[in-house]
């Protein structure tokens, strides 16, 4: 029941994962399931990558410090103690108006509100080929409405990189920007969102295109703003984070994105965070912690997170979270505008949701 145990344990589990690991990642993995059994609550609330949390479970239980039982995940007493021991705790002080995002999208015209519930009803599914994941509909109004509080809208021009949020289709009912593009791979969406688009007249630019290849040259340099979600490899971030900053025109323009700690340790947010300052000379305004809250996939239980999974449960109720990143450019910066065609972008030691 010593700190020395679990250092013992983390050691393995690094070994086992090929993920840094910390007295502090087991020590969030114990407090985690204090606050619930469910296993994809656990992996919300500890605040580890999934594959991490999946296995330091097992490792967890096989010292005794948690049991399993009829797919629950619950203390032992040797888990208790430690946490009691130590005076291990955390209290959560969120708003439950704002529920910690800092935006009410209560203040967006109602109308706008309803036309995007309405349009999101009929959205195209999520498909694992594309590691899509899409946020409910009151997140993509709260993206929109964090743009808008930082003057990123209104009169700009704003590119999207990859839609299944229909981020786009949110601006186009605010008509707030001045132009909006989107470029997204899967011709479902860029169809819907061209639908969409024709039947409120948005007029917005749409290309069915994979991002691997270069922007084309009239996209590049000319945008305000852009906004995407993308997958969490390194890889994967370098190309639709250095493709949103090749787009823009110049210094002190912005980007938005999510983050989760989910698919991507502090050490890759480590690894990501100087790839932004020192590679791309961009400048972190904002991170706003689980501000996208995602609705789940139908393929759930085909992802690799399913299959290393301790148990094999449904989520009881909202997991897979990102915290909201805001960037702005400033003097030198440098976009990624290279051919990464046939490179695989979605898959590490770390990613579980695809």
């Amino acid at each position: 029941m010593s700190i020395s145990e679990l250092l013992e344990i983390a050691k393995l589990l690094e070994k086992k994962t090929s993920i840094l690991t910390y007295l502090r990642s087991l020590e969030n993995i114990l407090l985690a399931v204090k606050k619930s059994d469910n296993f994809w609550t656990i992996v919300r609330y500890s605040g580890e990558p999934l594959n991490l949390v999946a296995e330091g479970l097992r490792l967890l239980a096989e010292r005794n410090y948690i049991n399993f039982s009829e797919n629950k995940i619950y203390l032992s007493r040797k888990g208790v103690e430690y946490i009691k021991r130590n005076g291990l705790g955390s209290y959560d002080y969120t708003c439950d108006k704002c529920k910690g995002k800092g935006i009410l999208i209560e203040n967006l015209d109602e109308d706008i509100v309803k036309e995007f519930l309405k349009i999101h009803e009929r959205r195209p599914s999520a498909m694992q080929e594309f590691d899509q994941g899409y946020v409910a509909p009151e997140i993509t109004l709260a993206r929109i409405a964090f743009m808008d509080s930082y003057g990123d809208l209104r009169g700009r021009k704003v590119l999207i990189l990859g839609d299944d949020d229909l981020v786009s289709l949110a601006i186009g009912l605010t008509g707030f920007a001045k132009e909006i593009a989107v470029i997204e791979i899967d011709k479902r969406l860029t169809d819907y969102i061209s639908e969409i688009s024709r039947k409120y007249g948005f007029d917005i630019e749409i290309y069915t295109r994979d991002l691997r290849e270069p922007l084309p040259d009239d996209l590049v340099g000319r945008f305000d703003t852009f906004q995407t979600d993308p997958p969490e490899t390194i890889k994967a971030l370098r190309l639709f984070i250095g493709r949103g900053i090749a787009a823009l025109h110049g210094e002190r323009c912005a980007g938005y994105f999510g983050l989760t700690r989910i698919d991507a340790s502090l050490d890759k947010w480590l690894k990501f965070q100087k790839m932004l300052t020192n590679e791309f000379k961009v400048v972190i305004t904002d991170i706003v912690r689980d501000f996208n809250e995602y609705i789940d996939w139908e393929y759930l239980d085909k992802m690799h997170g399913w299959k290393v999974a301790p148990v094999k449960i449904k989520p009881e109720s909202t997991w897979f979270v990102s915290s909201q990143y805001r960037i702005e450019t400033l003097r030198g910066f440098r976009g990624f505008n290279e051919p990464m065609i046939d490179e695989d972008i979605y898959v590490d030691e770390e990613l579980a949701s695809a």
